[in-house]
């Protein structure tokens, strides 16, 4: 909900802030006790400016506040998000000029979220790092851009880590597939809006432009230092094992495993999950699907996994 449009001085400040963002991130660390000076928090304090500044933009102190909720109830015991996320709003009011009520409304909207009791989890610092804040970021622009597909990568996270545990990868290469999981569509932020939420099947130059997302993501990713090793999950995800998918025409082994991963678990979140164009399928019509497809569109392998997790599901350790 765009609230202020009338505030013609939120933009110049959106640029002002973050021209300062690097300084004001730094300062609200150096406030941190010593061992909480870390990466994550150098990161989540930068990304916290950044979405100040994306608010003033679009006048929509929401987008401010769902970013800290979502960060409030990730990083909480892993770092104190809340004493880092007020210090940095009281600086960034502080910092930028008084005439305009924009910034006002943004850091109200912050503090309200960050001043929410919540139930702390225990920290799961070998689960969550830099990498991890990282991706946040960017499932958090694929959001504004189509909350569907976001909705969808955070899914197919879920089931790449199931696939990997089943089919007996160690714990680092699940955390890899999860992670390709949730980055293999972040090329949809560049497809335009109209053909990302047509309520209908795509015309042939239409589904060439969708197409795209596909080296756009990896394009995305590979700027990213902490993320290279998740491009070719996102390059290589709509690959075919009989080599008639998209960008490259890569054909079986050639395709990278983690991309032959991703592929059945997109396809099956995909058939299961919310369409614009149609209502979901029953998982059983999911997986005679990707039967059908197995060994031509889908690695069999995997298939086979996928079987095995929807049909015969147990937890990991039985």
């Amino acid at each position: 909900m765009i609230e202020w449009q009338r505030d013609v001085a939120a933009p110049p400040l959106a640029g002002a802030l973050r021209v300062m963002a690097p300084a004001l991130a730094q300062r609200a660390v150096a406030r941190l006790r010593a061992p909480h000076r870390t990466v994550v928090a150098k990161i989540l304090a930068l990304r916290c400016v950044e979405r100040f500044a994306v608010a003033l933009s679009a006048g929509d102190s929401a987008a401010a506040a769902r970013w800290a909720d979502r960060s409030c109830e990730r990083y909480a015991g892993i770092v104190p998000i809340n004493e880092l996320l007020g210090a940095l709003v009281d600086d960034v009011v502080a910092s930028l000029p008084s005439s305009s009520i924009a910034p006002a409304r943004v850091a109200a909207a912050v503090r309200e979220v960050i001043s929410r009791p919540r139930l702390v989890k225990a920290a799961r610092h070998d689960a969550v790092d830099e990498v991890d804040v990282v991706l946040d970021g960017l499932l958090i622009d694929l959001d504004q851009a189509d909350p569907l597909t976001a909705e969808h990568s955070r899914a197919v996270s879920f089931w790449c880590a199931r696939l990997g545990e089943r089919m007996g990868a160690s714990k680092s290469e699940v955390m890899h597939l999860s992670r390709a999981g949730l980055a293999h569509d972040v090329g949809k932020v560049t497809t335009p809006p109209e053909i990302l939420m047509a309520p209908r099947r795509l015309a042939d130059d239409e589904m060439e432009i969708m197409r795209r997302h596909a080296a756009e993501g990896a394009a995305i990713i590979t700027r990213v230092p902490l993320l290279q090793s998740l491009a070719p999950a996102a390059r290589s995800h709509h690959e075919r094992i009989d080599g008639t998918g998209y960008p490259d025409r890569l054909r079986g082994e050639a395709i990278p495993s983690v991309a032959r991963i991703v592929a059945v678990a997109d396809a099956f979140n995909a058939m299961i999950g919310r369409r614009p164009y149609r209502p979901p399928l029953a998982p059983s019509v999911a997986l005679e699907r990707l039967v059908e497809s197995r060994g031509n569109q889908f690695d069999p392998d995997v298939v086979d996994a996928m079987l095995d997790i929807v049909q015969h599901p147990r937890t990991p350790h039985a």
